[in-house]
């Protein structure tokens, strides 16, 4: 994970990021912004491991939600009124 890091400190993407804080004046919204899209690439990033290689897709697969469940029932509940005519 480490090495990762390190990896990407070295791409031009990481410098377009620190640009924006060793440019004078500093443009701060910039900077946040960049800092907000990192972050939210990161939460992505661990979302999408967590699905895939961390078991998350066979957890949601077993989980039914409400609406899961009413059209189920409502399957069920059609099926018996076809098999009494």
């Amino acid at each position: 994970m480490a090495s990762t890091f390190f990896t990407w400190l070295r791409s031009p993407a990481a410098r377009e990021y620190f640009l924006t804080w060793r440019v004078i004046p500093r443009n701060y919204l910039l900077f946040a912004c960049h800092a907000t899209n990192a972050t939210a690439q990161t939460v992505q990033g661990a979302r999408y491991i967590n699905y895939w290689h961390m078991g998350g897709k066979e957890k949601k697969d077993k989980q039914k939600g409400p609406v899961t469940q009413a059209i189920e029932a409502t399957r069920e509940e059609a099926e018996k009124v076809a098999a009494a005519k």
